[in-house]
């Protein structure tokens, strides 16, 4: 469980880092996929255990330190992202192409929410998604494209991000 836990955190640290620095050369709009929330809902939906939410939350708040977010902003909307996907753990046969894209589409859909719902509560700090803009379908599309070949990436590493008594 530990092992999983610092294994996701730790790749969904990378995935940020490389975010911040590579990603900028496909970005569209400026805007670049985010790797790391889809790390957290692989981790978050093969774990029928805690895993997953303590993932997205560690790896929110460490995003939270090397940002220029809020503290605490990040560790929220991954925690959040992450228990909804926690929640139909095990209640869906996963496919290599659909269901992951409907799940990097469906991630981004919610944190653009749980950010809206920041946005409102701390609109000084906080600048939400506007839903009729193309940054956030723009994002959307994007997650929804790599999500299945991350997902592959991750399931050829299952081990480290499973926990043996989640394995079937």
């Amino acid at each position: 469980m530990l092992r999983t836990i610092l294994v996701a955190t730790g790749t969904a640290i990378g995935c940020s880092l490389l975010q911040s620095t590579w990603l900028n050369a496909v970005a569209v709009y400026a805007v670049i996929p985010d790797l790391a929330l889809l790390v957290v809902v692989y981790t978050a939906f093969h774990n029928v255990k805690a895993e997953g939410i303590a993932a997205g939350f560690l790896s929110g708040l460490l995003q939270d330190f090397i940002s220029s977010a809020p503290l605490g902003f990040n560790a929220f909307v991954r925690t959040v992202v992450s228990f909804g996907f926690n929640l139909i753990s095990g209640n869906f046969y996963i496919d290599r192409i659909l269901m992951p894209m409907l799940f990097g589409a469906s991630a981004t859909l919610i944190k653009a929410l749980a950010t809206a719902i920041l946005a409102l509560v701390f609109p000084a700090f906080v600048h939400g998604y506007d839903f009729l803009d193309r940054i956030l379908w723009i994002e959307t599309a994007y997650n929804a494209v790599l999500a299945p070949v991350l997902f592959f990436l991750l399931g050829l590493l299952g081990p480290l991000f499973v926990t043996a008594r989640n394995r079937g």
